[in-house]
């Protein structure tokens, strides 16, 4: 969940505010992390074995959902984020689940692959990406990413499908990514340049988010275009899917 704000929107507030304590605190009831788990099924630790992975880094790895995921699949985990406020809470989250995961607060361009080694895969979840608003921006990120991987090593990028919600199509089905039955999500502001989220809970506190509303179609261009290779794409975790009615478009690539 890392963020670099768009100089062309001096409106969209900075990662560290959009962010704040007292919003993160509440991240993980909207997640729901049994709910999530039983609508994920495993997806992204199968996907991980097929492609032979044991390392991790978890880019974005917001509250630790992810990362404590993959941990007790028996992966190595490295967990990095750009909020120092996601991360406290990842961390409150390890301990509190016994586990002993590598952190690092550090913003996407400060990932060193001399300081952090390389990996088998690395994971960027939470369509933390479209934070991002520059495309020049962006394809530096991924290349900081492709620096993070051996050879032929496996990214995994998500995005909401803004193809559907820019067509006005959006839909928060609650299944799969923000299962909390406590919180909702609807949008405020939506063009070709902004998507503005609004978080409830309890029908009363209320939080927004400002990203890009960046095109599939146009993601996968960027990989491509960053040093990677054999891109494919999951709508809702399933192989074949509509575009105009997932939620999530999940990216995967190999290092070329």
């Amino acid at each position: 969940m890392n963020q670099m704000s768009g100089r062309k929107h001096s409106e969209v507030a900075s990662y560290a505010t959009q962010y704040s304590a007292d919003f993160v605190e509440r991240w993980d009831e909207l997640i729901d992390w049994e709910k999530r788990k039983a609508g994920e099924s495993g997806f992204f630790e199968e996907l991980l074995r097929q492609h032979g992975v044991r390392s991790v880094i978890d880019v974005s790895t917001g509250s630790g959902f992810h990362a404590v995921q993959l941990k007790e699949a028996g992966f190595e985990v490295v967990a990095t984020d750009g909020s120092s406020t996601m991360l406290t809470k990842a961390r409150e989250n390890f301990r509190q689940r016994g586990l002993e995961i590598e952190s690092h607060y550090m913003d996407w361009l400060a990932l060193d692959p001399t300081v952090l080694g390389k990996f088998d895969a690395v994971v960027c979840l939470g369509s933390s990406l479209c934070h991002v608003f520059e495309a020049h921006d962006r394809l530096r990120v991924l290349e900081k990413f492709r620096a993070l991987l051996k050879p032929g090593g496996l990214l995994i990028v998500d995005q909401r499908n803004f193809f559907a919600i820019r067509a006005g199509n959006f839909k928060a089905s609650g299944n799969y990514y923000y299962c909390g039955t406590n919180a909702c999500v609807t949008l405020g502001h939506v063009d070709q340049h902004l998507c503005e989220f609004i978080y409830t809970f309890d029908e009363t506190e209320q939080y927004r988010l400002k990203v890009y509303p960046l095109l599939p179609g146009k993601l996968a261009t960027e990989v491509l275009a960053s040093g990677f290779g054999a891109h494919e794409s999951y709508g809702d975790f399933q192989r074949d899917y509509d575009m105009m009615t997932c939620d999530f478009v999940i990216h995967t690539a190999r290092a070329v």
